[in-house]
């Protein structure tokens, strides 16, 4: 070979490994620019309606499309139980469960009666109750929550209705503002 053929050789051999280079660092381009919106995931998001009333909804334990909704007492004289129904908008999320709080069992100290029923779905019919002879509690704190999950995208009240709450004598305690809220289910396929 001349010393011409070596050399075009040699260009062609610089040239190609120039080429793999380029392919192997990602060709260039500068890097570090902008990239775009993060992709959409599934949500559910509970928007309560008041606050510092003596009993609340809140949605403190919500993590992706799984909501903890916490009925909350901010100190009710002598409050031995309660009822109500909590309507939700079942077409867009389901109920899994419910877990009592400290509040009427005083810590586990106190025997309590705790019932939820899906009835029709979208209404549950919930009771808590202290038993026996004893006196009711003042204490602000959780009374219980209530757990849901989503199902499919959409809004809706959750709202409270047939709500009382009783002292120790059985007498209904008047004057007590429920607040509850609304709720927001978004689902995105592929997304849970």
């Amino acid at each position: 070979m001349s010393g011409g053929a070596w050399r075009r050789l040699g260009s062609l051999a610089l040239a190609g490994a120039t080429a793999l280079a380029a392919v192997a660092c990602g060709g260039g381009g500068g890097g570090g620019g902008p990239t775009g919106p993060p992709p959409p995931t599934s949500s559910i998001t509970f928007t309560p309606t008041g606050g510092g009333n003596p009993l609340l909804a809140s949605g403190a334990g919500t993590q992706g499309t799984n909501l903890e909704l916490e009925l909350r007492t901010t100190g009710v004289q002598d409050l031995y139980g309660l009822a109500f129904h909590l309507s939700y908008p079942a077409a867009a999320m389901r109920f899994v469960g419910a877990a009592q709080g400290s509040i009427l069992s005083a810590g586990g100290s106190v025997q309590t009666s705790f019932q939820v029923v899906d009835s029709p779905v979208g209404n549950l019919v919930v009771g808590l109750t202290r038993l026996g002879n004893v006196s009711g509690t003042a204490a602000g704190g959780t009374l219980m929550t209530l757990q849901f999950t989503g199902v499919a995208s959409g809004t809706g009240n959750v709202a409270f209705t047939s709500n009382q709450a009783n002292d120790s004598l059985g007498n209904v305690i008047p004057g007590l503002t429920w607040s509850a809220g609304t709720v927001q289910v978004t689902i995105v396929p592929g997304s849970r």
